[in-house]
């Protein structure tokens, strides 16, 4: 459920409304009616942050225009031109335009298109007041704005131009609406609440107005709020009269609303609200460089606060880890007397070594005898066509290295390979016995076999 605040600035009285937006439903929960001068401590007490504001401007500039049919924000920078250029004491100000629909002008095509514009220091003495105590602005919207869009919420979009009455303090908010759309808004001064004789007279001149220059005939009045149900005039409208019925989705007693119609006008979800928003564009930046910074302050604080949880936590492991070393480093303590004496006996042992080295260097000698018997088993050295020339043994540490060398008398060249390979094969079976290298020679028959027996 989003809660809202809305501030509406009618002259000297301040409406404040607080409700909340719950399925479509704008539920009203509270209502204020303040002096201007209650409002600065109403602010400095009120914990909300986040205000819409909703005035009745009394200096402001509006006009329809035809201007060339361009795309995207070079329209809007047009606009902004040809405000400063027909209206010099706005060079500095907010604005909103409604384009109305095209026409032909001087043989071009024209967007006929209604401006409203503020002056930025009128804004800025609203936003000041809010500033002074920390609070943000979500929109500031013209009051005749909020009412024609409250308008076309209630009963439609109709092709019919028809003239809108609204009650703000003072004064009456005449406006001009066709499909929808702002043509043209006037503020009537107005001594009593309700609709009296000179308010009659205010929107009899209004519509001849409407006529004579605008060229557009309302069809109807429709009466808002209190304009409505306090009708006290013996004059009458140059118009048939209609009294606004209280939106449905208002969630509020009737009178509340036809008091406060206005503040509430500007809290309901309606399509197309923000683009009557006169925010300056100077406050919006600051307001998302605000946003901006607090989203990363959040940021860091999230990460400093995980940063110190898994400090914390490399704390307590490095404390258990000093510990675990005080703990071994005791217990090496103890065992100075275990070390010592094992210096000392390595020492007798360093003495006696190589006596040890050598008996059993002596022990390890190979046996060269049983080499020669291992040789002669094998049946191949002593077979048919296998002469052994010579054969060369050497002792190598607890290892004999032996090499034979003959010859193989066959009589071709495949029966010589055929003894040679049945040589070899036995040489390999016989246990002890590893053949390093082995070669014949295929011209004078000569092989030579190096061995190694463990």
């Amino acid at each position: 459920m989003a809660r809202q605040i809305a501030v509406s600035f009618e002259n000297e009285v301040i409406k404040i409304v607080y409700a909340s937006l719950r399925r479509g439903n704008l539920i009203i929960k509270k209502t204020l009616v303040l002096r201007d001068e209650e409002f600065d401590e109403f602010l400095k007490k009120e914990k909300a942050r986040h205000f819409t504001i909703v005035c009745d401007f009394k200096s402001f500039y509006q006009d329809i225009l035809l201007l060339p049919p361009v795309k995207g924000r070079f329209f809007k920078n047009i606009v902004e031109a040809e405000i400063r250029r027909k209206a010099p004491e706005f060079k500095d100000c907010s604005f909103f335009y409604v384009i109305l629909g095209e026409r032909i002008h001087e043989g071009r095509k024209m967007h006929e298109t209604f401006v409203f514009a503020v002056n930025n220091h009128d804004l800025s003495r609203i936003i000041d007041r809010f500033d002074k105590y920390g609070k943000k602005i979500s929109a500031i919207y013209p009051a005749a704005f909020t009412i024609a869009q409250l308008v076309s919420f209630s009963y439609g979009i109709t092709d019919e131009p028809i003239l809108c009455v609204a009650e703000s303090e003072s004064s009456k908010i005449l406006l001009l609406m066709k499909d929808g759309k702002l043509y043209f808004m006037r503020a009537a001064q107005s001594f009593e609440s309700g609709l009296h004789d000179i308010d009659v007279q205010s929107i009899n001149m209004t519509v001849n107005y409407c006529r004579q220059t605008l060229r557009l005939t309302p069809s109807q009045a429709i009466l808002i709020g209190t304009a409505c149900s306090k009708y006290e005039t013996t004059m009458n409208l140059l118009l048939p009269v209609l009294c606004m019925k209280p939106p449905s989705n208002i969630i509020a007693p009737r009178e509340t609303i036809t008091d406060f119609i206005i503040p509430m006008s500007a809290m309901l979800n309606i399509k197309g609200m923000e683009d009557g928003n006169l925010l300056p564009e100077s406050y919006r930046s600051i307001c998302r460089q605000k946003t901006i910074l607090a989203y990363y302050t959040a940021l860091f604080l999230i990460l400093s606060v995980i940063g110190m949880v898994y400090l914390k936590m490399k704390l307590s492991e490095t404390a258990d880890m000093k510990r675990k070393i005080t703990s071994l480093r005791a217990e090496m303590r103890g065992m100075e007397p275990i070390r010592i004496g094992y210096e000392n006996k390595k020492k007798e042992l360093d003495k006696v070594m190589p006596l040890i080295n050598f008996m059993n260097a002596m022990n390890s000698s190979p046996d060269i005898q049983k080499a020669l018997v291992a040789l002669s088993s094998i049946k191949e050295l002593h077979g048919k066509g296998v002469n052994i020339g010579s054969i060369d043994i050497n002792p190598e540490g607890n290892m004999v290295r032996i090499k034979l060398k003959g010859s193989v008398a066959a009589a071709n060249f495949t029966a010589m390979q055929q003894a040679y390979q049945n040589l070899v094969k036995a040489i390999k079976k016989a246990e002890g016995m590893e053949i390093v290298s082995d070669k014949i020679d295929i011209k004078d028959k000569g092989f030579q076999i190096e061995l190694k027996y463990r």
